[in-house]
């Protein structure tokens, strides 16, 4: 795990295809790439760790390693920064449950690299946003999970009907039989959202991609994908965590 991360710096980033083959010695700073696309192998002195698409690593400044990409299309996004950190190694994370990624993938560098003031503190709120997701998945992984085991079979409900316009949040305490009140306490701890929160963030973000691909023939439709029976309803959704209307997109 990650230890006490303090006097955060963010001294550069980068969204690019990664090279085919590559080599740091004495790293300048630290850094976590975050794997779009593709998978990457870094070999350090004594372990291998493989990134897959949808995790992000941490290398530590000072480290050295060999690095090998595979796919026709591998992408990162890179932020590097100087802090102060207790036990830093190199380590990976799933962003499987990490709500805020598509922010990170999509717009961190733009915003950092040619953004505005109010821009770059956007980033850092992102960031350090960030941080508190991995320190929280240091902390469940050093604790013991047996507690979530009663929400798995809510989760897995919810993953398969994500989509589906007749899910019933409200009910799904029902499937781990236990009370709203504690089902909805053990999914703010392992999730850091509500389970509204979190199927609005999940629909949407899948509602971005689709409408990015160009591959609809209407905002009604998007809406219908994703799991809302009202356009209306789906676009003001859309603009609260966006910021902008998904019919601004690509216009």
């Amino acid at each position: 795990m990650i230890g006490l991360i303090e006097n955060v710096n963010i001294c550069s980033s980068f969204k690019a295809q990664s090279r085919s083959y590559g080599k740091k010695e004495n790293r300048i700073s630290h850094g976590f790439i975050f794997k779009i696309k593709g998978y990457s192998e870094y070999i350090f002195e004594d372990k291998k760790i493989t990134v897959n698409a949808g995790q992000v690593i941490f290398l530590p400044q000072g480290s050295s390693y060999k690095y090998y990409s595979h796919g026709d299309d591998t992408l990162y996004t890179s932020i590097n920064f100087y802090a102060n950190i207790e036990n830093p190694s190199p380590l990976v994370y799933s962003l499987e449950d990490y709500l805020a990624s598509d922010f990170i993938y999509e717009s961190f560098t733009e915003f950092w690299r040619f953004g505005s003031l109010s821009d770059r503190y956007k980033c850092l709120s992102a960031f350090y946003d960030f941080l508190a997701y991995i320190q929280r998945v240091d902390h469940l992984s050093n604790i013991s999970k047996n507690k979530y085991y009663i929400i798995e079979p809510a989760i897995d409900y919810l993953k398969e009907h994500l989509f589906d316009c007749h899910l019933k949040i409200d009910n799904l305490h029902r499937l781990c039989c236990i009370s709203d009140t504690y089902f909805r306490k053990l999914f703010i701890s392992r999730y850091n959202a509500t389970p509204q929160e979190y199927v609005i963030s999940k629909r949407l973000s899948h509602a971005m991609s689709i409408i990015e691909s160009g591959d609809f023939l209407s905002i009604s439709e998007v809406a219908k994908l994703v799991g809302y029976k009202d356009p209306l309803y789906f676009s003001k959704a859309f603009k609260k965590l966006y910021g902008f209307a998904p019919s601004e997109i690509n216009t």
